[in-house]
C-alpha cells in the first residue's frame, strides 16, 4: 500500500513525495469502499463524475462521507481537507515542503485510514 511508500520516502528525506503517497493511500481506500462496501462500479463512478461535473476525488469523498456516522464524518472531512491541501501544495506549490509537512501528511492519512477502516 502507498502508506508504506510514504513512510519510506519520509524516512529517506523525500518529503515532497510523502503527501502524494499519503493522500493516494486514502484515495485507494475510498475507491475500495465504493467498489466493495457500497457495491458500486467504475462505470457508476464515471457517470456520477460526469453528471456532477466533478472529479472522482470529490465524488468519492462526498459519496463515502454519506456512509459515515456524524462523528466519523467530521473527522474525515476535516482531515481529508487538510491532507488534500498538503498534497496539492507538495505536487504543485512553489514553496518548500519540509519534514513537518511530511509528518503532518503521514499523521493525517493514518487518522483517515483508521476511520475508513471501520467501514470495510
Amino acid at each position: 500500500m502507498l502508506t508504506s511508500a510514504a513512510k519510506l520516502l519520509h524516512d529517506n528525506d523525500y518529503y515532497c513525495a510523502v503527501a502524494h503517497c499519503a493522500y493516494y493511500s486514502c484515495y485507494q481506500l475510498l475507491k475500495h469502499l465504493w467498489l466493495y462496501k457500497m457495491g458500486k462500479t467504475q462505470e457508476q463512478l464515471d457517470s456520477k463524475c460526469s453528471l456532477s461535473h466533478s472529479g472522482s476525488h470529490e465524488v468519492l469523498i462526498n459519496e463515502i462521507g454519506q456512509i459515515l456516522n456524524i462523528d466519523h464524518l467530521r473527522i474525515f472531512n476535516n482531515k481529508m481537507t487538510q491532507l488534500k491541501r498538503l498534497r496539492t501544495d507538495a505536487d504543485y506549490g512553489n514553496r518548500v515542503f519540509d519534514s513537518v509537512n511530511s509528518e503532518k501528511s503521514l499523521a493525517l492519512s493514518e487518522e483517515i485510514i483508521f476511520v475508513l477502516n471501520k467501514y470495510k
